[in-house]
């Protein structure tokens, strides 16, 4: 079999080049538990991987199948290698969990956070369910070996086929160690349904077969917000009459900035997202005010999804609406929502 190259080709602005690689992989088998352990060489599979567990019982409801398989590669697709050699140890199988990393290096834990923050500012999932960031940060406990005390954004939660996450760690090596820095972005495919439709199939020979850079390509959506369109689809009416006077020589400028319409635009912007920033720290969806702040105020993901919340009002109804009804003006729509951010392409190595 001819593998795929998996060497980086796509780099995001202000984070850097892409390193692609399988993480963790679940693959379940028709072998049972003494079978896969007297046939496999899994010596050889622990000093390939980052870490392999030994295989276990299947405890599903499908009677065809006996074990599982559950092991983490570094940063190569070694195990996989050593798996495929041996395709009559394991008898039937199928992959049903498969996570995907893009790996860029940081140098250290702050430059780590601003490329982190550079990602969220920028990242989009496609079809993106839940409609809201889950950031996840314990800094007052000491963190696993291989990860660092910064944040994790989380944009679906454990139901869904197709999760998307990203965060700062050390780079997982072979044989348990750890290695650089790096700014991580993995998806989590899971169940026959997402794996055939992103990687092809679900077996062994699937995963090899896989192009991860074409599988980047094809997901990662890239935007920019436009604060100004944004601020467009909001009507803030201003006090007068209050305050203190300003001084002679500033007045004029004042004046000046109230009357562009893109100065107000802005300002109504930065008066709703700071109001979803505080509706959604409230709601225990951030672990400080800071980081609710700039999440609301750059992530794309955030903004559009609260967009669309204001488009839906209350009732949220899913599938083809029986009746049109006739759009109000000044209403919030998906044509207004796409212009209120410009999609960023990411740039080829």
């Amino acid at each position: 079999m001819c593998y795929p190259s998996n060497a980086p080709r796509w780099s995001i602005p202000g984070v850097g080049v892409l390193h692609p690689s399988f993480d963790r992989i679940t693959i379940v088998s028709s072998r049972s538990v003494g079978g896969l352990k007297t046939r496999l060489p899994l010596a050889d599979l622990k000093r390939a991987s980052h870490s392999f567990t030994d295989p276990r019982r299947y405890k599903g409801f499908n009677p065809h199948l006996q074990s599982v398989i559950d092991f983490v590669c570094s940063q190569t697709s070694a195990p996989l290698v050593i798996l495929e050699k041996r395709k009559a140890a394991y008898g039937r199988h199928s992959a049903v969990s498969v996570e995907v990393a893009f790996d860029a290096p940081a140098t250290s834990i702050d430059d780590g956070l601003i490329k982190l923050n550079a990602l969220v500012g920028q990242l989009r999932k496609f079809r993106h369910r839940r409609r809201f960031l889950w950031l996840q940060h314990r800094p007052d406990q000491t963190p696993p070996p291989g990860h660092v005390p910064l944040p994790t954004y989380y944009f679906e939660d454990d139901k869904s086929g197709v999760k998307l996450k990203c965060y700062v760690r050390h780079e997982k090596l072979a044989g348990g160690r750890f290695g650089e820095l790096i700014v991580r972005l993995e998806w989590t495919l899971k169940g026959k349904h997402a794996l055939t439709r992103h990687i092809g199939g679900n077996q062994i020979e699937h995963l090899l077969a896989a192009d991860l850079n074409a599988f980047l390509k094809r997901n990662l959506r890239l935007e920019e917000f436009d604060p100004v369109a944004f601020g467009n689809l909001f009507k803030i009416k201003r006090k007068r009459g209050l305050g203190t006077p300003a001084p002679a020589g500033a007045a004029q400028e004042i004046k000046k900035r109230w009357r562009d319409n893109n100065y107000l635009a802005e300002r109504a912007a930065f008066v709703v997202l700071r109001k979803l920033a505080s509706r959604e720290h409230d709601r225990g969806r951030f672990a400080s005010w800071e980081q609710a702040l700039r999440t609301c105020q750059h992530s794309p993901t955030q903004i559009r999804g609260y967009l669309r919340e204001l488009r839906d009002g209350k009732h949220r109804r899913r599938g083809r609406p029986k009746l049109t009804p006739r759009t109000k003006r000044g209403a919030i729509t998906d044509y207004r929502i796409n212009a209120c951010f410009c999609s960023v392409k990411p740039r080829p190595v």
